[in-house]
């Protein structure tokens, strides 16, 4: 992590408060994939599935229109 050359006059965060911000900014936690924690059965699939009607049909009536 570079250090910043010093903190803006009118900053009232000391350097070593501005160098720990920026630091921690940079930090990332990663998430949870719910798609590798959750296996693939037949129930899961069948309720993605379900679940995706709407987008189906939405995607359907787009493609509908665009081939006109």
């Amino acid at each position: 992590m570079p250090k910043l050359a010093n903190a803006t006059i009118d900053c009232p965060m000391s350097q070593a408060d501005v160098d720990a911000h920026h630091e921690a900014s940079y930090v990332r936690t990663p998430r949870e994939n719910r798609i590798a924690a959750e296996p693939a059965t037949p129930t899961t699939c069948r309720r993605d599935y379900e679940a995706g009607a709407d987008v189906r049909a939405t995607a359907a009536q787009q493609q509908a229109r665009a081939q006109r």
